[in-house]
């Protein structure tokens, strides 16, 4: 700013030593040369008059938007000078636009400290029983007076003890990678048909031990633009949550629809069913009702399910009735997402 006033002032110096050159040098009439030295003063001096107003004018605006600034830092509000037809009123509305979306990733900041402080908890409590009877049973089987029996029973249940610990660093890697935007989806044109039966193949086992019945309805010609792996991944978390839920001698019905715009794969079962207020939370991460804390799970399978749908611009839904089961719909786009 100080450079400017020099520049200015050094200009208008300038200015009227070659005007009243000039003036002196080529004009012999003297009126006229009083003439056009007061035009050129004029002039001078309506520049430096123009600078000081505007420079007062930015002082005063800077002022008042350093006040404003110091005061929406502090929480209150500068209502008095919202929707007016003037600068500082323009650069207070944005300064407290941009306060209301530090305000927002603050407290988002604040939630995912909290839900890293609860994961952490609930990793550390999920991880923490099987590993203590991996230890009481490997203790046990240090006697020397054990039988070949009761031995070989504590190695099977070690062998549980420790497929559960595999099951949910599985879980929690995923969902990580999937956070973290690590995973890769490599999309193709296939058979849905395939897709389900990898799902299927994988909870097939834990059906079976329930009594459970597993039946799939699905044209063999219906093509999807889809990630196999990862959709067929999807498909099995919504079928294992299926299964965990549903009573013994209970049914699993899955069906693939072609309609205009998406495939939809129905997942229908014969469960306890979701109540409605829960239908949102059941997809966050590490959500768990309470009346299923007995239940094995981490409460991962149905985060991941949305997300890896969601990455191929396709969604979840859900519809349920308490007592008679729930229906989950995995919609994919029919055309190649880009």
């Amino acid at each position: 700013m100080k450079m400017v006033k020099y520049m200015l002032v050094s200009a208008n110096i300038l200015m009227l030593i070659l005007g009243g050159y000039l003036v002196c040098s080529k004009v012999t009439d003297l009126t006229v040369q009083v003439l056009l030295i007061g035009i050129f003063l004029s002039l001078c001096f309506l520049n430096l008059g123009s600078y000081f107003y505007f420079r007062s004018q930015f002082v005063t605006l800077s002022s008042q938007i350093c006040r404003y600034s110091q005061q929406i830092m502090h929480g209150k509000s500068a209502e008095n000078v919202w929707n007016k037809e003037t600068l500082t009123s323009k650069v207070v509305m944005e300064l407290e636009k941009m306060e209301r979306i530090v305000a927002h990733q603050s407290a988002a900041n604040k939630k995912e400290k909290q839900e890293l402080q609860e994961m952490i908890s609930e990793i550390t409590h999920q991880i923490k029983n099987p590993l203590t009877n991996i230890k009481m049973y490997g203790d046990m089987l240090t006697d020397a007076e054990i039988h070949a029996e009761p031995s070989k029973q504590f190695m099977d249940i070690m062998r549980q003890q420790l497929g559960k610990v595999e099951f949910l660093l599985d879980a929690l890697v995923k969902a990580s990678r999937l956070e973290t935007e690590m995973i890769v989806l490599k999309p193709s044109n296939s058979k849905m048909i395939e897709t389900l039966a990898l799902a299927v193949n994988h909870v097939i086992q834990k059906a079976e031990q329930k009594q459970i019945e597993i039946s799939v309805e699905c044209r063999p010609s219906i093509q999807v633009y889809h990630d196999m792996k990862w959709t067929a991944e999807a498909v099995e978390n919504v079928l294992d949550n299926a299964v965990k839920y549903t009573p013994e001698n209970g049914k699993i019905n899955i069906s693939v629809n072609v309609g205009e715009m998406y495939t939809e794969v129905r997942v229908k079962d014969t469960g306890k069913g979701i109540e409605t207020s829960h239908f949102n939370d059941i997809f966050k991460r590490f959500y768990r009702e309470a009346g299923v804390s007995k239940v094995e799970g981490l409460g991962l399978g149905l985060y991941l399910a949305r997300n890896i749908i969601a990455l191929q611009k396709g969604y979840i839904s859900v519809r349920s009735v308490v007592g008679r089961g729930s229906c989950f719909s995995i919609c994919l786009p029919n055309y190649v997402s880009e």
